[in-house]
């Protein structure tokens, strides 16, 4: 899947640059669409944590706050969609009902017991779109999550990853923190990946198996990624992914001057300014 790039906030051309509604999960998704509008992000990846969360005047009156661009798909509850194919289901019909909403992100279900069902039938669909009512405008992306240091049998995750990918018609979602935690150097993963199989960066810092912290909180070389990005040339979304406890104790509104740091520095190294 393509995505249009466009002129950022600042006038940069480069990604669009989104905040993950996960950072502030504690918070309604309004007053979230309020702080990214008024930090200046392009935009909301909105995680689908509740069935509430569907087509309505409530979301589209949080997509006029601040577009939703993409959609992170529920990874775990399922039976409160009535299932997991459900679930990613009423997820894509929610991109269906936002018009600036163009890419879906998907948990790929693991192959042990956990995710046994989900993974029997995951492997065994050979069109997801069709199964999703992609509708040909919404494109779905795979995330990489935490590996085993290891690889299970000598086979490399990623490399497989990508070949579910390729066999399955989808994007990749490239979550940086994941390749942290997982003990890969993320600019290496960057330079041997395919960039026109990445359309979404889960963008946040790490150190041992702490995820989803600050940038300079953990790590992770997250400067010389951002210009590695840059150098490719990137244009899909670039999504700042941080849990509630990476930022500083206060009140909502003190959030907004942090987040407009965080974006101007990313934006500059992202864009090659």
């Amino acid at each position: 899947m393509a995505i249009k790039v466009t002129q950022g906030a600042e006038g940069a051309q480069g990604p669009l640059i989104l905040l993950s509604t996960g950072c502030l999960f504690h918070l309604p998704l309004r007053q979230v669409a309020d702080i990214a509008a008024k930090a200046g992000y392009d935009g909301l990846e909105v995680i689908v944590s509740s069935p509430r969360i569907a087509p309505g005047p409530e979301m589209d009156e949080i997509d006029a706050m601040c577009p939703v661009r993409s959609l992170h798909a529920p990874f775990r509850q399922w039976s409160l969609w009535g299932g997991h194919l459900n679930a990613w289901r009423a997820t894509t019909a929610l991109a269906n009902a936002l018009p600036g909403t163009t890419n879906v992100t998907l948990h790929p279900p693991d192959s042990g017991m956990r995710d046994a069902i989900q993974y029997r039938w995951f492997s065994k669909a050979s069109d997801l779109n069709h199964i999703l009512d992609t509708r040909g405008r919404v494109g779905l992306s795979l995330e990489n999550l935490p590996w085993p240091a290891t690889p299970t049998f000598g086979r490399d995750p990623m490399q497989k990853l990508l070949e579910t990918c390729r066999e399955k018609r989808l994007g990749l979602t490239l979550d940086v923190c994941h390749l942290g935690v997982s003990g890969r150097d993320p600019l290496r993963a960057l330079s041997v990946l395919p960039p026109d199989m990445i359309v979404n960066v889960h963008f946040s810092d790490a150190r041992g198996h702490m995820e989803h912290l600050f940038p300079g909180q953990g790590d992770l070389p997250l400067n010389d990624f951002l210009k590695q990005l840059a150098a490719l040339a990137y244009k899909g979304y670039l999504t700042v992914e941080l849990q509630p406890g990476a930022f500083p104790p206060g009140p909502p509104e003190g959030l907004i001057p942090i987040l407009k740091q965080l974006l101007a520095q990313v934006r500059g190294l992202v864009s090659g300014s």
